[in-house]
């Protein structure tokens, strides 16, 4: 599918498909880096040609267009230049937390019938006898067999490559199948075709400023469909993209944005003020920071503007939307300096190719300022499918009007301005007592409390059967000794600001929360620790 951009510099990108932005800009910038790690740095022609040469190897191999190739390894730049290959050869990309339990790798592979898996040492026996297991005719290549083919490339850099073999492209073709990492059933692969992707980046282009002159830093995970925004989106405008190694260590993750002079880079869930916690992040300057990505979860307001303030005219960008939506699907530019502000921030409005709606439980279409109702997002960013689930998209996937919507399960209301405020999850919304509780209230008060980090509040059930409401509280750097005394702060602005049935009966404060690879708090994982702890006497204190 092709979009006419709104913009039109010689080095704008967003109106082509990955591959083809990609080898534009190996054409008017060959030497210029693209991709970097640790280990490895590869300029745009060499991405460009290597990932050429990659898709040849699957080709020659018998893989055709359709054909999944499963990704099972901790990010490193050289798999960002493979997913590029794999488009190249027309395969869809399968990518799995290399974190994940053998038994939901089992799953996947069995359920997706892959025609290649990469992986790396670490994970080479698992994969070997889960294949044997459920008898898969499918080959695997190591890492270090990329790495060899990228020894090849660097060999013969003017070496002819038989790029006429390549399949020709096709936009409805599926681009990549990410599963959904739901803490309960099985998981989902939803189904993303590269029609999908140039609108995306087109509207992603009109509130993320990356151009060719930026650079950029990413911390997601590679099963993460972030990978569209900070990793891919970046390389299709031709800017310098640093991957950061498959290590969460705060000061190292604010050494990356320092010492390689990033303008922007993304963090998703905590990441945000994580990386915030590094030791040098208050006296460190960051001349050369401009736009700040973030989303998936509310963003901690606090957190937020403590990162505004390390640079003239910082922008955060708080960004919302399913996987099943091509990554984001609205946004809201955070551009002022409010010290003293406690109100959590919208999620904006709908990027440019999105579509969006809120409905009541009759199905009628809320307008009113104020008033809640269940999201829905269209329009060509809307996956294909859930992989094999026909009945599972016929339930989330609807025509209205002549567009396909997808059902978010999330309850939101319209602000003055038009812009969209996300209240909560339509499973999150409780009944405590009679009354309806949405949680993010509650974790809003929480987060404005001084020396607070983050919060999750989970509802949790007695012996006898009662429905109680649990807050577990994570603190800055340092606090955690003092975590009784904060507590008690925490439940005076509770009990303050809101009604007796919201105030938790249980607050625990924690060194740190169980986190899913996306970033976002493992809030099934943090529920089980909180049920646990709040059997034990007293129900509040440290954990």
């Amino acid at each position: 599918m092709s979009t006419k951009s709104h913009f039109h510099k010689e080095t704008d990108c967003t109106n082509r498909h990955l591959a083809e932005a990609i080898a534009h800009n190996a054409r008017i910038t060959p030497k210029k880096t693209a991709l970097a790690d640790s280990r490895l740095s590869l300029d745009y022609r060499t991405l460009d040609r290597f990932s050429t040469r990659f898709a040849l190897w699957l080709c020659q191999r018998g893989c055709r267009p359709g054909d999944r190739v499963v990704m099972l390894a901790p990010r490193q730049a050289i798999l960002v230049a493979a997913i590029v290959g794999t488009f190249k050869a027309g395969c869809v990309h399968v990518p799995l937390d290399a974190k994940m339990p053998a038994g939901r790798v089992e799953y996947i592979l069995k359920e997706i019938e892959p025609a290649f898996v990469i992986t790396d040492e670490e994970h080479r026996a698992t994969v070997d006898e889960i294949l044997e297991e459920i008898d898969a005719a499918c080959g695997v290549m190591m890492v270090g067999q990329l790495e060899g083919l990228l020894s090849e490339e660097l060999a013969c850099p003017s070496c002819p490559l038989s790029a006429e073999l390549l399949p020709r492209f096709d936009a409805d073709r599926p681009a990549y199948c990410i599963y959904t990492s739901g803490s309960t059933g099985h998981p989902k692969g939803v189904v993303i075709a590269h029609s999908s992707l140039a609108p995306f980046f087109e509207g992603t282009a009109e509130v993320y400023d990356v151009t060719a002159s930026s650079v950029c830093a990413s911390f997601s995970p590679l099963n993460f469909d972030v990978y569209l925004m900070d990793m891919l989106f970046p390389l299709a405008q031709g800017a310098e993209l640093h991957v950061h190694d498959d290590l969460v260590v705060p000061d190292f993750l604010f050494a990356t944005i320092r010492d390689n002079k990033v303008t922007h880079f993304s963090a998703w869930g905590m990441m945000l003020g994580l990386i915030a916690q590094a030791e040098d992040f208050e006296t460190a300057r960051l001349p050369h920071l401009q736009t700040i990505l973030t989303g998936t979860d509310v963003p901690d307001v606090k957190t937020v503007q403590r990162w505004m303030g390390k640079n003239v005219g910082v922008r955060v960008i708080n960004a919302y939307g399913p996987t099943e939506v091509t990554c984001a699907s609205t946004a809201h530019v955070i551009d002022e300096i409010e010290p003293q502000r406690t109100d959590l921030y919208p999620i904006g409005k709908p990027l440019k190719h999105v579509t969006a709606r809120l409905v009541d439980e009759a199905g009628g279409v809320v307008t009113e300022p104020g008033v809640m109702g269940e999201l829905l997002v269209g329009g060509v960013q809307v996956m294909q499918a859930y992989w094999n689930r026909e009945e599972e998209t016929a339930k989330r996937v609807v025509t209205i009007d002549g567009i396909r919507y997808y059902r978010t399960g999330d309850v939101c209301s319209y602000l003055a301005d038009g812009a969209i405020y996300y209240h909560g999850r339509r499973d999150n919304e409780v009944n405590i007592g009679g009354y309806r509780v949405h949680l993010n209230e509650i974790q809003r008060v929480i987060c404005s409390v001084p020396h607070v980090h983050s919060a999750e509040v989970v509802v949790l059930e007695t012996g006898f059967g009662e429905k109680l409401l649990a807050a577990g509280v994570l603190f800055e750097r340092g606090e955690y000794p003092r975590c009784d005394s904060h507590i008690e702060v925490i439940r005076r602005r509770l009990t303050d600001e809101l009604p007796a049935y919201m105030v938790p009966r249980h607050v625990v404060g924690f060194a740190e929360f169980p986190l899913l690879s996306s970033g976002k708090a493992d809030r099934k994982a943090l529920a089980e620790i909180l049920q646990q702890r709040v059997r034990e006497p007293a129900g509040a204190g440290l954990a």
